[in-house]
């Protein structure tokens, strides 16, 4: 058990440091969108290039912070019901969920995505409009997004089950969301 600890324990220092450098996106996201609008309104210039670098950033950050948030218990749970049972029974269900949700979806979005991002890399897809961005390279930010996710789902599973053999101890769990 120590083993896969110190591997869950590599996979939460990943995303850690991952999400902590797509956090400063929110940064140059909030500074791009005031250049965009600043050069639109104070020079009636405009571009494309900044308006699809909000998005991107925006998805970027929303991708590769997903797995981060699950690593804080950050992600929206029901805790109508869970709430009121036994720590050990909600350390049950996050196992469960994990295997036959969380899991899965990913699997099949990594995978879709994949054959996604292939063909968009090979007709080198870019912006319809004048002075965009190419496109290919965020498409493949979404298989490997969702592929950390799994990782992060991976590593709630072995810390779960470390507690239930008591490895670990309880996790605290937060109010509901």
């Amino acid at each position: 058990m120590k083993f896969l600890l110190r591997i869950a324990a590599s996979i939460d220092a990943l995303n850690t440091a991952i999400g902590h450098w797509m956090a400063w996106l929110i940064l140059f996201c909030t500074l791009t969108s005031a250049t965009a609008a600043t050069l639109r309104y104070a020079f009636d210039w405009g571009s494309n290039a900044l308006l699809e670098a909000q998005w991107f950033m925006f998805g970027l950050v929303f991708l590769f912070c997903s797995a981060w948030t699950l690593r804080e218990g950050g992600h929206v749970r029901i805790d109508i019901l869970s709430s009121r049972l036994p720590p050990v029974v909600r350390v049950w269900i996050d196992i469960f969920g994990t295997l036959l949700f969380l899991l899965p979806v990913c699997l099949l979005i990594v995978v879709d995505s994949w054959n996604f991002f292939l063909i968009s890399f090979h007709t080198r897809e870019a912006s319809p409009d004048p002075g965009g961005l190419a496109w290919w390279p965020l498409k493949f930010a979404i298989p490997t997004a969702f592929a950390l996710l799994s990782l992060q789902g991976l590593s709630e599973i072995i810390k779960n089950v470390a507690v239930l053999t008591g490895d670990r101890p309880m996790p605290e769990f937060r109010g509901g969301h």
